[in-house]
């Protein structure tokens, strides 16, 4: 059963392109073997890191969606685990956060929706009070 992944690595910033593109390949390539789908490649290049790691102040930031089945993603973590030009790798589900937060979503949508309806009665019922108190004066300026 395929399940959508997003898998981002962080490659030394010694590495040349031709390596980068080698190490993107790699992974590409193990997901399409397995017959999975990749969604998207995201590169984004050289960055600065919060903290250096293995003294590398700066990496080249790899973020890759696919989906794919849980099994290949073991054997994906323990190849990036062996690639010296990875400094760091991280392998998110994004399925159960999708769900979560589409919950999350549609609660906040329901509360936003309430919040307008009791502020518009709120409105129509000030509205209201003025127009009354409005006439009021108006009969009283007659008299």
């Amino acid at each position: 059963m395929n399940s959508r992944y997003e898998i981002g690595f962080i490659i030394t910033p010694d590495a040349n392109e031709e390596e980068v593109k080698k190490i993107i390949e790699l992974v590409s390539g193990t997901i399409k073997k397995a017959k999975g789908v990749i969604g998207n490649i995201d590169e984004w290049g050289r960055k600065k890191m919060a903290y250096p790691i293995k003294k590398n102040p700066e990496g080249y930031y790899v973020f890759i969606q696919a989906d794919v089945d849980g099994s290949v993603i073991a054997d994906l973590e323990r190849r990036l685990k062996q690639m010296e030009k990875v400094l760091r790798y991280i392998t998110l589900r994004l399925d159960d956060k999708l769900k979560k937060a589409n919950k999350l979503t549609k609660r906040w949508l329901k509360i936003e929706q309430f919040r307008k309806k009791s502020q518009l009665s709120h409105e129509e019922s000030r509205e209201n009070s003025d127009s009354v108190s409005k006439e009021e004066e108006t009969d009283a300026v007659e008299k």
